[in-house]
């Protein structure tokens, strides 16, 4: 088993090849993709306001159409490097120090995809989420496998079992596969009208 190093260590370094590596066929990141697909489902000529959390270089800003303004919070300075040039503005912090200082209803769509892996308290992230948003959330959970825990350089938590009542998509692609395991990772893309007013669950095995 490898020794842990940080998010913010990995993805620091990761930071000038992750556009190139993410949209290449070893990785084939669909998920973000897919989260883009189902944005554009609902929200054809989409206006307003975008919460990225674990925004990376903003590359999602590349995916969206309409007169939104991108708002990226990330551990990472060096990938806010990158979001900022795409015109993001960037705050470098990780999700659990930024979210309880977001006040309510303060941004339209918030997305959290890839990063929530990185998180051990879901509900409480989960809930900050759904407090901020003023119309929609949609989020991608991956089903890691205990290879990929084990051998990934940063501490991980599968999610993948949390039981989300009132969305209006819940599905599961193949989602990406790991630059530096090799392992392929399944990835639920998860789409959340508000209001919503339900708590959340784990799954029974």
């Amino acid at each position: 088993m490898p020794t842990k190093i940080s998010p913010q260590e990995f993805y620091d370094k990761f930071a000038p090849n992750y556009d190139s590596t993410l949209k290449g066929s070893k990785v084939n990141a669909r998920y973000i993709y897919e989260a883009a697909k189902v944005f554009h489902k609902y929200y054809e000529n989409a206006s307003g306001s975008i919460l990225d959390l674990g925004c990376g270089t903003g590359l999602l800003k590349d995916l969206l159409h309409g007169e939104l303004q991108y708002t990226g919070i990330d551990i990472a300075q060096k990938m806010l490097h990158y979001a900022s040039k795409r015109g993001y503005t960037v705050g470098h912090k990780s999700v659990e120090e930024a979210l309880p200082k977001i006040r309510g209803t303060s941004y339209d769509f918030v997305f959290a995809l890839g990063s929530l892996l990185f998180v051990k308290d879901i509900y409480s992230i989960l809930a900050h989420i759904n407090r901020i948003a003023r119309q929609a959330v949609i989020l991608s959970l991956d089903h890691l496998t205990q290879e990929y825990i084990d051998s990934f350089k940063v501490t991980v938590f599968d999610h993948s079992k949390i039981l989300i009542p009132e969305t209006k998509e819940d599905y599961s692609i193949r989602g990406w596969s790991s630059p530096t395991t090799g392992v392929t990772i399944m990835t639920r893309i998860i789409y959340i009208p508000k209001p919503y007013s339900q708590p959340f669950h784990l799954e029974a095995d």
